[in-house]
């Protein structure tokens, strides 16, 4: 199910947006779900860098080489 919502703007913002060859609707509406997507993505960023699990001071590449050099 799709609802509508409006925007007013400028005549030459509508103007624009048609000569770079979009319908002004489609063109927010593409606007719109890419800003949602950038949103969510700072979102999972922001909780990743909350919940990450803190290091116990060991850098991972000694971490690597030290498994791989067991071998």
């Amino acid at each position: 199910m799709s609802v509508t919502i409006s925007v007013r703007v400028d005549e030459d913002v509508k103007n624009e947006i048609e000569a770079m060859g979009y319908k002004p609707g489609e063109y927010v509406r593409r606007i719109l779900i890419a800003e949602l997507k950038k949103e969510r993505g700072r979102e999972a960023l922001s909780w990743l860098r909350e919940h990450r699990l803190k290091s116990k001071g060991i850098p991972s590449e000694e971490l690597i080489r030290a498994d791989r050099d067991s071998r």
